[in-house]
């Protein structure tokens, strides 16, 4: 049996197969990040998813057989197209609060200017991760595991680019300064300076009142594919997850929604378009699967 699992919204780390249970951390934590002077304590204060029909010998003539489009219609319900417009809707409505974050590794510190990381020849892209836009300040939550290198670097190399989305679906790319982290909770706070047009903080839940059966979203960019949209359900409360110093993360939301490569730091949200986890990582444990998707607020 497959697993997938996250991290509940009181603690704010495959898309291939949708059906792995995921598990995800808490929010609450977040208020217990260690702080950089530069972080403003009201934001680390804050809570935060044919059968073909072979085609019919010619000798045979069915004059009560429908037409293929007209079955194919008749088995979509008036409910089916609500249900596909709330999700559509739901996902136009948060998706430019989801950014892209790559580690970059540059050779010379000294040729990067504070916005031109990918335009230096020699950037080696490390690796991707996702994240949200927390506040019009330009705070962008993630997890540590995503700029672990960068909160490590003390040679100047480690860079992390941030790729965010104006009104008009464009991508603005600005080196993000690290200005917190919280190793414990697998969380980091990154801030870019862009006008305030171009941010759009997401809508902040709680997972405190999550019941097991209700539906859940997860955007992010697994494997490099920005702003990819998995569905599922939260499958299990309360679930107890390893965090990248070893030490074990509680509250994690278990839950079906597709987690890949490239997702962590990106939010888990509610049929609302409420940020209820941190999409973590995933793990294998005797055979069954689990991705640390949110993260409690």
């Amino acid at each position: 049996m497959k697993m997938n699992v996250g991290v509940s919204g009181n603690a704010m780390p495959s898309v291939l197969n949708a059906a792995r249970p995921i598990l995800v951390a808490p929010f609450n934590n977040l208020r217990t990040a260690k702080k950089i002077p530069s972080v403003p304590s009201a934001l680390l204060g804050r809570r935060v998813t044919a059968l073909n029909l072979a085609l019919l010998p010619s000798l045979f003539t069915l004059t009560c057989l429908p037409s293929p489009s007209k079955a194919n219609t008749d088995y979509q319900s008036p409910q089916d197209d609500d249900e596909e417009e709330r999700v559509v809707r739901l996902f136009q409505e948060t998706t430019r609060s989801v950014v892209s974050i790559k580690d970059i590794e540059v050779p010379n510190p000294k040729t990067v200017s504070q916005s031109s990381t990918s335009e230096v020849a020699e950037a080696i892209e490390e690796g991707t991760g996702s994240g949200f836009v927390w506040d019009k300040l330009g705070h962008i939550v993630t997890n540590y595991h995503v700029v672990a290198k960068l909160a490590s670097d003390t040679t100047g190399r480690q860079k992390c680019e941030v790729s965010l989305l104006d009104t008009d679906g464009n991508a603005i790319v600005k080196d993000g300064k690290l200005v917190g982290i919280d190793a414990a909770h697998d969380l980091a706070v990154l801030k870019v300076d862009v006008p305030e047009k171009y941010l759009k903080p997401v809508m902040l839940g709680s997972s405190q009142s999550l019941r097991v059966g209700q539906s859940c979203f997860a955007i992010g960019n697994p494997y490099g594919y920005d702003h990819t949209l998995t569905t599922g359900v939260v499958s299990g409360l309360g679930r107890e997850i390893p965090s990248p110093i070893g030490r074990p993360i509680q509250g994690a939301i278990q839950t079906d929604a597709a987690i890949n490569g490239g997702n962590s730091g990106g939010p888990l949200i509610d049929s609302f378009g409420h940020v209820i986890g941190v999409n973590t990582a995933t793990f294998t444990r005797k055979g069954m699967t689990f991705k640390l998707k949110g993260k409690i607020l």
